[in-house]
């Protein structure tokens, strides 16, 4: 008996040990703080998704516009920003329309306003470096 409750606490302990890997605030790639505004004609865009993809690889980060056009990426659910180095980079206003079972518009949705060179043929890529940037996307169009 008492070696299994020897083997159970060596258990335990291990498990406790494995869980607190990854943790802490230095674990994990390097990120850097992302943040910047979404502009259109020179009117911000609210609801715009922004999705940074890294070229070489790994977890997109993305945000949601606020009304003043302003995003700050979240990397995960507890670390802001987006892995260092380049990333494809994709903007999108679209709102699918959505209707319930009893035939109920819930949702109206929304177009895409903005021209595909910036979500379904996207040219956009931007660094991302250590520390804080702002990234910035000024857009013209019709």
């Amino acid at each position: 008996m008492k070696r299994i409750l020897q083997f159970s606490q060596v258990l335990a302990l291990a498990l406790i040990s494995i869980s607190a890997v990854g943790c802490g605030s230095n674990n994990g790639p390097p990120t850097g703080e992302v943040h910047g505004q979404v502009t259109y004609n020179n009117e911000p865009v609210e609801g715009c998704s922004v999705v940074f993809t890294p070229k070489a690889g790994g977890r997109s980060s993305s945000a949601m516009t606020d009304a003043e056009g302003n995003y700050e990426l979240k990397y995960t659910i507890s670390t802001m920003g987006a892995l260092v180095g380049q990333h494809r980079v994709e903007l999108f206003t679209a709102v699918q329309r959505v209707v319930n079972d009893e035939g109920v518009v819930k949702n109206e949705g929304r177009k895409e306003m903005l021209p595909k060179e910036y979500n379904s043929a996207t040219t956009q890529v931007a660094e991302v470096a250590a520390g804080d940037n702002t990234i910035d996307f000024h857009i013209t169009g019709k």
